[in-house]
Order: C-alpha cells, then structure tokens, then sequence
C-alpha cells in the first residue's frame, strides 16, 4: 500500500475518517493525500462572473490553509508525507473523479448514520462515491475510532480476483497480526452439498498458496444479515466485500449486499472493485 486518500470537508465525520486513516498510514507507512472539495454559485452574467471567481479564490485559499495545517500535523505525528489538492465542484463528483485519476491504493471515507427514511430522501457523498469508484474503498462509520484489527473477514464470492484480493488482506492482516478470516453464505435455496465441495475446493486452493487462514461457510436467506450476525459473534474488526456492476432489474429486485452493509456496518468497510461477475452478485 503506498497511497492513502481521504477526502475531508473538516466536519467530525470526515476527522473521524482522517485520524483513522492516519493511522494505518502510521503502521504502513503510506502516504496521505488530502482531497478538499469547494462550490460557489455559478454566474449568470459577465457582471456576477468576476464576483463568482473571487468567491472561488477565496474558498481555495481558506480550505488550503486548513489542509496545509493538517499535512503539517499529520506529518509531525507520523513519518508519512502527506500533501493535499483542492478543486471546484460537488464533493461526489470531485472525489470519483480524482479517485480516477490519481488511481489511489485506498481510498478513505467517513459515512454518518442515516435511518431508513433519510436514506430514501438524501445520498451521502460516500454512498455515491461507493457506487461509482473504481478503486478500493475503506467505509469509516462516525463512532468507529482506530484499533488494530484483531480479526479481518473476507467475504467472498468466487471471484476471479478473488485471490489477489486476499493477499491484499493476507498482507494487511500480517502487518497487524491479525486473524484472517474467508467466509461464504450459501442461500437457503442453493445445493449445500454442491456448496460445501466447492467451497473446500477453493480453501484447498488457497490453502497452498496463502498459510493462516480460517475459512467458514456460512448458512442464510439473507446474506447482508447473516455476515452482520458472523461479524458481532466473532467479534470482527474490519469487514472486507467485493462488489460488480449490477444491472438495473438486480438493483430494482436485490439491491447490493455491499450497500446493505454499508448503511448498516459498525466497523470499518473494505470494498473491493471485483473484476468479474459472480453467481450471487455483490
């Protein structure tokens, strides 16, 4: 891991999201790039377009000046550099596109709780943002504060990047020492017995490559609720899932277990971009 980006708006989420970040950059010894977001209302004339540009001006230079601050804090608390961008536009819009661009090995979210209603009226820049990056993402819910992970699971769905995706945490949970953990969730309507084969086949697999490693196949209607149940009894830390591009029906029909999780978890969130589609959809 060598790039770590958190977007920040100086709000408790989002500082909540960055002195986590923070610290797995600490223990990885990554660096940081701060990403602010700023909007002013557009102009209609060539008399408001002058005003528009100075108010423009202003946001940069005011925001620049807190990020500035918090590299240098950053910095002096840690041994990782830290640098930071500013631009124009909507939080959604600028954080996908410079995720695009500058193509970071993690990028770092705060989310904040929404009830059911809320979330039918309003989408959180992160929900967005979940939807349309194409780079790993690290959900960071408001009260979750930073501890080593103790237990790291993977719930995986037979993808074909699968196996890069648990080095990935194979790696991460090595710097921490944790448990790793690779679960699946066999749905009530499925072969368990079809199930169970091909899952030892796949632990067997990975088993020769990747050592450490504790693998449970899970049993449930409902895939979201069965890996928050397996995440509370285990006493996980850090949750980890790969999602696909779903269609329009599947959204309509299932919606996105990745998403479900999202408005739901505790703990950290790890998305992964999965590089295929699998039989049960993340």
């Amino acid at each position: 891991m060598k790039t770590l980006l958190v977007p920040v708006n100086f709000t408790e989420v989002s500082e909540n999201a960055l002195a986590y970040a923070t610290a797995l950059a600490k223990k990885l010894q990554a660096k940081i790039t701060l990403l602010h977001a700023y909007r002013v209302l557009g102009y209609a004339n060539d008399d408001t377009r002058e005003k528009h540009e100075e108010e423009a001006e202003l946001f940069r230079h005011s925001s620049a000046i807190k990020l500035k601050k918090l590299c240098e804090e950053i910095e002096a608390q840690t041994s990782c550099s830290c640098e930071f961008l500013n631009a124009e536009g909507s939080a959604k819009e600028v954080i996908v596109e410079q995720s695009k661009s500058l193509k970071p090995d993690l990028l770092v979210m705060g989310t904040e709780s929404l009830n059911p209603i809320d979330r039918l009226l309003f989408e959180t820049n992160t929900g967005t943002v979940l939807k349309e990056a194409q780079c790993t993402l690290l959900v960071v819910p408001e009260n979750a504060s930073f501890r080593p992970p103790e237990k790291i699971v993977f719930a995986m769905d037979y993808h074909d990047s699968d196996m890069e995706e648990i080095r990935y945490l194979s790696n991460l949970a090595a710097q921490f020492d944790s448990e790793l953990h690779i679960v699946h969730v066999v749905a009530d309507d499925e072969n368990v017995h079809y199930e169970e084969n091909f899952f030892d086949d796949f632990k067997q697999e990975v088993s020769r490559k990747i050592k450490a490693i504790e693998f449970r196949l899970l049993k449930g209607s409902n895939i979201s609720k069965t890996l928050e149940k397996y995440v509370k009894q285990e006493n996980i830390d850090l949750l980890a899932v790969a999602k696909t591009k779903k269609s329009l029906l599947e959204k309509f029909f299932s919606g996105s277990v990745s998403q479900k999780l999202f408005y739901h978890t505790r703990i950290p969130l790890l998305i992964f971009q999965a590089t295929d589609r699998p039989n049960d959809f993340f």
